[in-house]
């Protein structure tokens, strides 16, 4: 079936957009997604409430952020997204500014919401580190579980990967273990590795435990392709 890169349009493509994310990062389930991305409340509708705010606040996130750019891969045949990423093409140091993830307010006050800040800070803290320097960020990518090996995330690293040598920057990107394959691919290199789970500071209380256990063992890598290798 033809497959084609194409830009977002982000009036009509969003909701299609963040429901095919969802569906990716669930097949199998990645339990990093859902720091991001929780199913909040119960019951029968709790999954369709919660991608609904969560597709709200991914647009709101990608207007306030003139680094931020998606694209799309789409089955021509049917016009369905079948793959998308986030990029974030940044030409100055993106640790200058701090975005405004740190509350956390898609998460109830409580102890899942301290635990999640802890884990994103532990998430942003080795390319901080690493990486306080232009860069093209690979956010996000995902593939729709039925269009799997057949080139969707390879068109779009290909994209990557030309836009770098455009800027003459390096690429940044976390890995889980199902993607550091596909990026040693493509001339990537593992140079930390980051396990997300915080440890409590004080007695941890009940919502603390909860989300700690639901989630389970949560690890990262950063992986880096470097200007003189593209």
């Amino acid at each position: 079936m033809p497959l084609e890169l194409k830009d977002v349009d982000y009036v009509k493509d969003f909701q299609e957009l963040i429901e095919c994310e969802w569906i990716s990062y669930e097949n199998p389930q990645q339990s990093f997604f859902r720091l991001f991305c929780p199913i909040i409340g119960a019951g029968p509708t709790a999954r369709e409430e919660s991608l609904r705010e969560c597709t709200s606040r991914q647009l709101q996130w990608h207007q306030s952020d003139p680094t931020s750019y998606w694209h799309k891969v789409i089955d021509t045949e049917s016009g369905k997204i079948v793959g998308a990423a986030l990029w974030k093409i940044c030409p100055t140091n993106p640790f200058e500014h701090e975005d405004d993830h740190s509350e956390v307010s898609w998460y109830p006050e409580g102890g899942q919401r301290d635990f999640v800040a802890a884990a994103l800070q532990r998430f942003d803290a080795p390319r901080e580190r690493l990486a306080p320097k232009p860069q093209l960020y690979l956010n996000i990518i995902y593939t729709h579980p039925e269009f799997r090996r057949q080139g969707v995330a390879d068109m779009m690293m290909k994209w990557g990967i030309e836009k770098a040598k455009e800027m003459g920057v390096e690429i940044w990107l976390d890995a889980t273990v199902y993607g550091v394959p596909l990026y040693k691919k493509h001339g990537f290199a593992v140079v930390n590795e980051n396990n997300l789970v915080p440890e409590p500071i004080d007695e941890p209380d009940e919502e603390w435990t909860k989300i700690a256990t639901s989630l389970g063992p949560m690890t990262m890598w950063q992986m880096v392709r470097k200007v003189d290798e593209q």
